[in-house]
């Protein structure tokens, strides 16, 4: 079996458990509005885990992301035939890549798209989203392949060191790299590996998120809003307080002051 062979075959077996993983559908919950005709939206997961962040004008998220509904199985079996995709591969722009591929990859379509049928049709190919190289001026970069019209390919850089998405382009298809030449030469982890390591940065993301979501709040908060998520951290300061003033109390005390 050749390293291209073994790369399809981890990827296939990768994308079949995580799929396995995230059988119940995720739904569509809009963020308060935002200035300038924005709406600001997630897809979260039956477990309240956030899977992605789109801001899109409020006409489009209202045509491709109703409020509250329930997320097509394509836009699912898109995101995590991405991360079976990623996950195998070892070069450090990928994986700095990882936590935004599962927060914002569906932002890159929107680069491409507006209208939900050519949105639909587009996560609906098998075979996009796939990494590759792309060579623009003679550099080679790493990038994300969305799909291919009329002889030009749909791609994004990703920032080496931050893993970040560029701006969607399109290039001419001999510009990207040949994917058996090039997966040929990568050290492709195995089926086990791949799956600790989208594991691995799922965790991270709900981790992030719950930081995010259960920030403490400051004192000033919990004077102007009382409530049961804010009296634990006024308690905890109160005592603290009480603690030291008695401490001092004591000592006075004992010194005969």
């Amino acid at each position: 079996m050749s390293n291209y062979d073994h790369y399809q075959s981890t990827v296939d077996q990768v994308y079949r458990a995580i799929m396995r993983k995230v059988a119940k559908p995720w739904h569509i919950e809009y963020l308060p509005s935002m200035e300038g005709s924005q709406q600001a939206l997630k897809l979260v997961s039956p477990k309240g885990t956030i899977c992605q962040r789109l801001t899109l004008p409020t006409s489009s998220a209202q045509q491709c992301w109703p409020n509250q509904s329930d997320v097509s199985q394509h836009i699912t079996e898109f995101v995590v035939r991405g991360a079976a995709r990623l996950a195998p591969l070892r070069q450090s722009a990928f994986r700095n890549n990882f936590p935004y591929w599962l927060e914002t990859c569906l932002q890159q379509l929107h680069g491409l798209c507006d209208a939900k049928e050519k949105l639909v049709d587009m996560v609906s190919n098998a075979r996009f989203p796939f990494p590759s190289q792309v060579n623009i001026e003679g550099n080679y970069l790493p990038c994300w392949v969305w799909n291919e019209d009329q002889g030009y390919m749909a791609v994004s850089v990703v920032d080496r060191r931050t893993g970040r998405f560029t701006g969607v382009r399109h290039i001419e298809s001999q510009q990207l790299i040949s994917q058996e030449r090039w997966l040929g030469a990568q050290v492709i982890d195995s089926v086990e590996e791949s799956i600790d390591t989208i594991d691995h940065y799922v965790n991270e993301l709900i981790q992030s998120q719950k930081k995010t979501d259960f920030e403490e709040p400051s004192l000033a908060d919990a004077i102007s809003n009382p409530c049961a998520a804010t009296l634990s951290p006024v308690a905890s300061v109160a005592l603290t307080m009480a603690v030291v003033a008695g401490f001092f109390i004591t000592f006075k005390w004992l010194l005969g002051f």
